[in-house]
């Protein structure tokens, strides 16, 4: 009770401010506060994603092969399917075979979201989607110059 009495006192001697706004600015801050909710969550998805480095070897595989005949070529889509990247040299099977399994992997590589490169004249890097290739190498693999 004697609690009771302090509590009354104190709150006759400082009153307890109530927030008392008009409806109309009740609404007002509600809808401000969610629409900077909204605002603060598109923010957030617009955000890059970072990415942690870890100390563990990451779990690239590659597949490198030489084709014989357009038989070859489900095996290697299999391959991009099951997240392997897949080099081919294209030295022993001729022009005509070589640009038909280049387009069906190329459409396998376009479906799956992965990416073609060309690492010379015969050979193509195919990987599926998340893999980064680094054009550098190019400099190495290409001459300037050729001397007589």
């Amino acid at each position: 009770m004697a609690l009771g009495l302090i509590d009354k006192l104190a709150n006759f001697l400082i009153p307890i401010e109530e927030e008392t706004a008009p409806p109309e600015k009740a609404e007002a801050s509600a809808a401000k506060e969610t629409n900077q909710k909204e605002m603060m969550i598109q923010e957030q998805e617009r955000r890059p994603k970072l990415k942690v480095h870890t100390q563990q070897p990451g779990n690239l595989k590659l597949y490198v092969d030489l084709p014989t005949s357009f038989d070859d070529v489900q095996m290697y889509a299999d391959y991009l399917k099951s997240n392997i990247a897949v080099v081919i040299n294209y030295q022993q099977v001729d022009a005509a075979t070589q640009q038909r399994m280049s387009d069906f992997l190329n459409g396998v590589c376009y479906v799956l979201g992965g990416c073609v490169q060309r690492v010379s004249d015969r050979v193509i890097l195919y990987a599926y989607a998340n893999i980064e290739v680094d054009k550098k190498i190019f400099a190495y693999s290409v001459p300037t110059y050729v001397r007589v």
